[in-house]
């Protein structure tokens, strides 16, 4: 009889651990995965650099126009440190893979209209995003809040439509609206933003 115990929690390990990740929570050793895109719900616009800039301090915005086909649209995401901080509290870094760089609130005490730009990563809980799960009554969306660690009150948010084919960035009171809401796709790949 003590010999089907372990082969009983095994099996009860294994199917929590593909529940976590049919729920869309990444395990803890969750590897970085590149070449991504960070889609916006509400314009279905591609988070990348504004004229393509990869320098320190480039402003992060979105690409609406399909025509534009940025490098800096490309980004790794590391969930490494998933659950890391806080319990049920899901962290992420975002690299910019043309730059080499990594996104984070323009101020080191960000408040509501703060830029959001790419910075020399080091590792700091300013490069660190919190991810909240928009859901529909008990169902995930696939759509996530991207909050600074450093000030979890707000989010990463579209702030102005420019020219018609990219949006200006910027800080704003976290809540699920669709100007705050992102997912990852593969890169160039076409997402609905419904």
């Amino acid at each position: 009889m003590s010999l089907h115990r372990p082969a009983r929690a095994f099996a009860t390990v294994a199917v929590t651990l593909a529940g976590l990740t049919a729920a869309g929570v990444a395990p803890a050793s969750a590897a970085p995965n590149p070449d991504r895109d960070v889609v916006n719900k509400m314009s279905g616009g591609r988070l990348a650099l504004l004229s393509n800039n990869t320098g320190e301090g480039a402003p992060a915005i979105t690409l609406r126009d399909p025509a534009w086909n940025y490098s800096t649209e490309s980004w790794e995401t590391d969930f490494s440190a998933w659950g890391a901080d806080a319990p049920n509290t899901y962290t992420a870094t975002f690299k910019n893979e043309a730059a080499n760089k990594c996104l984070q609130p323009s101020s080191a005490t960000p408040a509501r209209g703060t830029t959001i730009v790419v910075k020399t990563c080091d590792g700091s809980r300013l490069q660190k995003w919190s991810l909240i799960r928009e859901m529909a009554g008990d169902t995930h969306t696939g759509w996530w809040i991207y909050r600074p660690m450093v000030n979890k009150d707000l989010a990463m948010s579209l702030n102005r439509y420019n020219d018609g084919s990219w949006d200006t960035l910027h800080l704003n009171y976290a809540q699920p609206s669709s100007d705050r809401l992102w997912r990852l796709a593969a890169n160039n790949s076409p997402v609905a933003n419904g």
